[in-house]
């Protein structure tokens, strides 16, 4: 009895005790526990449905058929059809006013990674619940409505284990990418559940009956190895782990750094590496790294202010629209800041030379200096397209924006360039007379910026990000998130940029100063004025190229 009764026996009885009384406390408890509101949904079926589904990869490949319904889908050849059943799984009935968006008419939002929704249907097999299909009428903002992979939901009521289910047809990816349904709900969540699907064949024990089974079978044997070896940290749903390394605009630096401790924090075991010294430098950098990973998307993503350039070494390269971001002419105060601002002529005459001094423009007598970026920089990029518009400036003679170099000495106006936006900042706080130019909330978070004002442009000042969508202020442009080729689905690249566009990482860069191009939460009239204005943007950039 005593050779019995030693500390490894006691605790091992113990810990069988504790396992049975726990497995039976949890049988009891959970539905009698669980109070708080839950939708819950699951992915039924994902099968092909056009011609070919594979694109020459066997792996792909998930399902075989055969039939004719390839004739009636021209130019879908790589069709697909999900089916997904939405459900109030939760213990209270969920009413309209439950759903957390701003914009009182969406509810949920459907998302297919790498797919374009061509068609949706809503089907409820309980004639008893016919009432719901009410809530999906009329389409557009009002109901149920699409754009590109994105399906929104109106705020559907729903009582206890009430459901309805969404038919998609979709193209552009293969069966089985990934889907995700977002959203939130006041007190409650919103969860994907693992169901049985169509095909399926129902398991012989219960999720409960297989649990109970391998805790009284495996309590006494892994006790030894539960005590020695501490529980990794699963990261949340929807983090990914491993390095990532983000590179390109400096004019997006600070939004940059607030996603990247957002995201570090949110996803234990995730490293996301700043190297940003400029768009040119980023885009090339990235492709240097697609190019060494053999076609593969590498774990970089580039920030660009405006599209990449046309050339054929970017070809590879996916862009996806984050944000407006506004800029703005800083100049040094000693300049006697002109009340009304400058006008695009005026700026245009002090970069071709024609206006040299502060005076000629309503400021303190003194020469105009002239601080800017590198002629690669996506900012310079965007203030020679769309303030200069083509003007022939004075070419970069100084090399300490004081004093002209001695083979430039006889130019009109002192020019230097500068590396990135802070060493810009830096140049005109400290040089008299320096005009020069800035992303706005750079220049908002910059140490010195009471050194400098910023100057209203054809009589408007910087607008913010909220007055965005309808201002007519030129100075602003697209930023867009590079990637080399598509991300795989499960990669810390994929999911960085997934945080970025489409998640709370949009609120990150609406506080960092940037319009967001895309928010669920944004109220839907908001959401379109801001997709259009983006598209907007895209589009003078295309015809500005000719």
């Amino acid at each position: 009895m005593d050779e019995w009764l030693t500390a490894d026996n006691i605790l091992a009885t113990i810990f069988a005790i504790f396992s049975l009384a726990a497995s039976a406390v949890t049988i009891w408890y959970r539905p009698r526990a669980q109070h708080r509101k839950r939708i819950g949904y699951r992915v039924q079926m994902d099968t092909p449905f056009g011609k070919s589904n594979d694109d020459g990869d066997e792996a792909a490949l998930t399902t075989v058929r055969i039939g004719a319904f390839g004739n009636f889908l021209e130019g879908m050849d790589d069709a697909t059809v999900v089916l997904i059943r939405i459900e109030n799984d939760g213990a209270e009935t969920i009413a309209e006013s439950d759903y957390t968006s701003r914009d009182a008419l969406h509810g949920l939002t459907v998302v297919f990674h790498g797919r374009t929704v061509r068609g949706v249907a809503v089907t409820q097999p309980d004639v008893n619940d016919e009432y719901l299909l009410e809530h999906f009428v009329p389409a557009g903002p009002a109901g149920l409505h699409s754009s590109g992979r994105k399906i929104f939901l109106p705020p559907v009521p729903l009582n206890r284990n009430q459901h309805f289910k969404l038919l998609v047809l979709l193209t552009g990816g293969p069966v089985n990418s990934d889907v995700r349904i977002t959203g939130g709900l006041q007190g409650g969540d919103v969860v994907r559940n693992k169901g049985v699907s169509i095909d399926e064949e129902l398991p012989l024990f219960s999720r409960q009956a297989k649990w109970i089974t391998a805790a009284l079978s495996l309590s006494v044997s892994v006790l030894a190895a539960t005590i020695a070896w501490p529980q990794a940290i699963v990261p949340p749903r929807g983090c990914e782990t491993g390095r990532l390394t983000v590179v390109g605009s400096t004019a997006f630096q600070q939004a940059a750094k607030a996603l990247k401790a957002a995201y570090e924090k949110d996803c234990p075991g995730s490293e996301i590496n700043l190297a940003m010294t400029g768009t040119a430098d980023g885009l090339e950098a990235l492709t240097r790294a697609g190019e060494k990973t053999k076609g593969r998307s590498p774990a970089v993503i580039a920030f660009s202010d405006g599209l990449k350039t046309e050339s054929s070494r970017y070809v590879e390269l996916e862009g996806n629209f984050v944000a407006i971001s506004t800029f703005a002419l800083v100049a040094n105060s000693s300049v006697g800041l002109p009340e009304k601002g400058l006008k695009s002529e005026q700026v245009r005459q002090i970069f071709t030379g024609e206006l040299t001094d502060w005076s000629q423009v309503g400021g303190s007598p003194g020469p105009i200096k002239l601080v800017t970026r590198e002629g690669d920089s996506g900012t310079q990029e965007i203030f020679e397209r769309k303030i200069l518009m083509g003007a022939k400036t004075v070419a970069d003679n100084s090399v300490d924006c004081e004093t002209l170099k001695a083979a430039d000495k006889n130019d009109p106006i002192v020019h230097c360039q500068q590396d990135t936006t802070n060493e810009v900042l830096r140049a005109v706080s400290e040089t008299r007379g320096a005009l020069g130019y800035s992303e706005l909330n750079s220049f908002e978070k910059f140490p010195e910026k009471n050194a400098m004002g910023v100057l209203s442009l054809d009589e408007q000042k910087p607008p913010s990000t909220d007055d965005i969508p309808t201002s007519t202020y030129i100075f602003t442009e697209v930023e867009y998130a590079y990637t080399y080729r598509d991300p795989s689905v499960g990669s810390l690249t994929q999911s960085f940029l997934d945080f970025v566009t489409l998640e709370s990482g949009q609120s990150i860069v609406e506080h960092a100063g940037h319009a967001p191009c895309e928010r669920a939460e944004m109220r839907i009239e908001i959401r379109d004025e801001m997709q259009e204005r983006c598209q907007q943007e895209k589009n003078e950039q295309l015809e500005a190229r000719g």
